[in-house]
């Protein structure tokens, strides 16, 4: 399909408040015109603004205002520029235009500067007008938009979170360019939502974002030549679709993985699975995963690496978690780097370190530490738990640095919650004050049990049940020998 006249002369604000000030030197991705690294010249001229563009015309025009203007294929590579020598790669609506902007994402990366980010804007394939579209059995192809003719790839970004996380780059979304007018699908749609276990209001946050803005920074590399030693995981299911889309789409558990999966379904709580897998372990080191957890290309490596390390730094460990707290030596502070929903924690200052409790999406222990989760915790606190059983064994609990994806449908804190704090708070007295990642447990407070709404239609049907009963019980009343005898013998004393 034809493009409009300006599609070359676009100007994305968004990308240009988030190239950061230090960057000197900047590679755009499908620079088009040159409008945008024109603009990023003019905010500091000592930048200098290099181009890659596809289409001749448009790198014509481009050179005249960018230092330099590559006419080149990415998909092929990023001929003429060095390695390491890039503050900021950007990627303006392009990678969905790429059969593998896996591939091109990684050359982009080895492209960075210690420091340098990638920058990405990509259209959210689940905004409210394709769903409408698809639920109308019409997704047609459009000039331009989310439908894009040329569009070959889909995002959301769930999606985009676990590309970005595959080739060695943290991601954060920096921006959401939204559309506003979703708020008047989400009463139609809760019912669905609800069938799904989708929340309204997760769901009225992508469904309202057109296009979303992504600031990735460079992971540490990974020596892929070391053999990883094997593993057990351990998982407690109740979502066999979010198990499948999320931690068995990971690659360190593909089939032909080294590692051992167990799946525990139908437990009463954390425990109850990770004590039977602790059991059953074939391998020395077993984790506990959240079948909501994405474990992104090399993560085995990458923790393995990093478990080894702390075991040289601290001695035998007990537990050990990708993010976790520190408070029972001063001021609490958190520990590590995950992407948890949404939004990236990074707390990655010197990893590995001593924590003194962990959050539950991923705990680690040596099958022999003698450690085993609490049952009466349920489904929380098992992080705290844990590393203060370690503690009291005299173990030390570490957060180390291997980044994954948290991609959990819920985040409100709900009555069990409060009855695991409530047990986790008796069983360790003396922890006061007794931090997990959201807080203070000892200062919260257990809200009371909520009234449950009225069935106004059941409560009319059970009165109207006691009423015919009532009724029943009136008739067989009167139509007794007894009350008929009682009447005649009535009548007669009134006739005297």
């Amino acid at each position: 399909m034809p493009k409009a006249g300006d599609y070359y002369d676009g100007f994305n604000e968004y990308l240009f408040r988030q190239v950061p000030p230090a960057a000197v030197r900047i590679l755009e991705v499908g620079c088009a015109r040159g409008r945008l690294g024109y603009e990023l010249k003019q905010q500091r001229p000592e930048r200098t603004v290099i181009g890659v563009e596809l289409d001749a015309a448009a790198a014509e025009v481009a050179s005249k205002r960018l230092d330099q203007v590559l006419v080149q294929d990415v998909a092929e590579g990023f001929a003429g520029i060095e390695s390491g020598s890039v503050d900021c790669v950007i990627f303006g609506d392009v990678l969905e235009h790429l059969y593998d902007p896996e591939s091109v994402l990684r050359q982009a990366r080895d492209l960075l500067a210690q420091d340098g980010v990638v920058l990405v804007c990509v259209p959210n394939i689940c905004h409210f007008s394709v769903v409408k579209a698809l639920l109308r059995a019409d997704p047609m192809y459009q000039p331009s938009g989310l439908l894009d003719a040329t569009h070959i790839r889909f995002f959301s970004y769930a999606t985009f979170t676990k590309m970005l996380l595959d080739v060695g780059l943290l991601p954060d979304i920096a921006d959401t360019i939204n559309s506003g007018g979703t708020e008047h699908m989400i009463p139609a749609a809760t019912p669905l939502l609800d069938y799904f276990g989708v929340p309204p209001s997760r769901a009225l946050k992508s469904l309202d974002a057109y296009q979303y803005v992504f600031v990735a920074r460079k992971l540490p590399d990974i020596d892929v030549t070391t053999t990883v030693p094997p593993m057990t995981f351990v998982a407690c299911i109740n979502d066999d679709d979010q198990l499948n889309s999320n931690l068995l789409r990971s690659p360190c558990l593909w089939p032909d993985s080294p590692h051992e999966f167990l799946a525990y379904r139908g437990m009463r709580s954390i425990a109850e699975g990770f004590n039977a897998g602790l059991a059953a372990a074939k391998n020395d080191l077993v984790v506990l995963v959240q079948q909501d957890m994405y474990l992104p290309v090399g993560w085995d490596g990458r923790f393995a690496a990093q478990v080894a390390r702390a075991e040289r730094e601290f001695g035998r460990l007990g537990v050990v978690g990708l993010f976790g707290i520190r408070y029972r030596a001063g001021e609490p502070t958190h520990h590590g780097r995950v992407v948890d929903r949404d939004r990236l924690l990074d707390f990655s200052n010197e990893l590995p370190a001593v924590v003194d409790g962990l959050d539950e999406i991923l705990l680690a222990v040596r099958r022999d530490s003698g450690l085993r989760a609490d049952p009466q915790l349920g489904f929380h606190f098992d992080g705290a738990d844990l590393a203060l059983s370690a503690a009291a064994a005299g173990l030390v609990s570490v957060v180390v640095d291997a980044a994954a994806f948290h991609n959990s449908l819920f985040a409100e804190v709900n009555r069990a919650f409060n009855v695991a704090r409530e047990a986790v708070l008796e069983k360790w007295p003396d922890v006061r004050p007794l931090y997990t990642n959201m807080g203070p447990a000892d200062a919260m407070t257990t809200p009371p049990e909520p009234e449950q709404p009225r069935d106004l239609e059941a409560e009319i049907a059970e009165l109207q049940g006691r009423l015919d009963e009532s009724d029943r019980r009136l008739a067989a009343v009167l139509d007794s020998r007894t009350w008929r005898i009682g009447r005649t013998v009535a009548r007669a004393v009134g006739r005297r």
